[in-house]
């Protein structure tokens, strides 16, 4: 039950492709107008995300991201601080449970906060960016912006696995030696 005008009519279309919307799976044969919205959007918040992580992996792993943060309940008490290594793994081991709480609780709060204002994306589907935080609106006129948007986060989500592949397994990706 799609209408396969909603499909032609997504920002995504690129000669990569064949000219058509990536679809490598084919979910869109069988998938609603609202449940297209629900996959377009997932996939701008993975590709976000992923744009985030890979450039965090990279600061990190080349020693520029290293924060130093207090030992012990806190600065005053022990007047050390701990500095995280600079491998990715590694760092999120050595990371306080604190730390990860406070992570996981700002990833929950943005998620709330987007998920719950104005008219839900599954309600009135329109395929377009989202806009959260005050970003540029992107309104027809800047599919171009759209693409590239897209096209970074699906870059990005595999840059992301390659780097997981790496730590796995060298051999798996080729990256160079940091």
């Amino acid at each position: 039950p799609t209408s396969l005008s909603g499909v032609k009519d997504m920002v995504g279309v690129s000669h990569e492709f064949g000219n058509r919307v990536f679809d490598p799976l084919g979910f869109s044969n069988y998938a609603s107008d609202s449940t297209l919205a629900w996959f377009r959007h997932a996939e701008l918040k993975h590709g976000r995300a992923a744009m985030l992580g890979a450039v965090g992996w990279m600061v990190q792993k080349n020693g520029l991201g290293q924060i130093p943060f207090p030992v012990g309940a806190s600065y005053a008490e022990s007047g050390q601080t701990h500095i995280l290594s600079s491998d990715p793994f590694t760092a999120a081991q050595e990371l306080p449970a604190g730390g990860w709480w406070q992570i996981f609780f700002l990833a929950g709060c943005i998620e709330l906060w987007t998920e719950s204002k104005g008219v839900h994306y599954m309600k009135e589907p329109n395929f377009t960016v989202l806009t959260e935080f005050g970003g540029a609106s992107f309104n027809g006129a800047d599919e171009k912006m759209q693409l590239k948007e897209l096209k970074n986060g699906r870059l990005a989500m595999i840059a992301c696995m390659a780097y997981l592949a790496h730590e796995i397994n060298p051999a798996f990706v080729p990256l160079p030696l940091w």
